[in-house]
């Protein structure tokens, strides 16, 4: 049941990931960039520490009326091992359209294993909240 709603929950992402693609998403500008990479650090730094109720400040309203902060916290632990415990992440091409962006990043684990990821980030007022990651298929050496 859990790996069938995770599914779901990748699937729905890749989706509205294609679905941006087609409103008006262009490579963000500095200070824009710079605000999507914090919040991502953000988050990943509160993972390092074990502070899950800190990464679920990062999370959308979405993902928190789907996970509540248990939830959140088992999703991540399981479903995204690497990002629980990363020691690094490296940011690479970045794209919004002033309310939704995606940013590709390369976490790296404790045992520099690394992966990358597609980060979803939507605009809640003036901050920038994450709707999901999805595991890119092409895993290149850099982002």
């Amino acid at each position: 049941m859990k790996a069938r709603r995770f599914l779901v929950i990748v699937l729905l992402a890749v989706c509205a990931c294609m679905a941006w693609g087609a409103d008006g998403m262009k490579p963000s500008e500095m200070k824009t960039s710079e605000n999507l990479h914090s919040v991502i650090s953000g988050q990943l730094a509160a993972f390092r520490a074990g502070d899950y109720a800190a990464a679920y400040v990062f999370a959308d309203r979405d993902i928190k009326a789907q996970f509540p902060l248990e939830r959140f916290e088992q999703m991540v632990k399981t479903g995204y091992p690497i990002i629980a415990h990363s020691v690094s992440a490296k940011f690479g091409l970045t794209f919004d359209n002033g309310d939704e962006a995606v940013v590709n990043v390369r976490v790296t684990g404790p045992k520099d294993q690394a992966v990358t990821y597609q980060y979803l980030l939507r605009r809640n007022g003036d901050s920038w909240r994450i709707t999901g990651v999805v595991l890119l298929k092409d895993q290149t050496t850099e982002v």
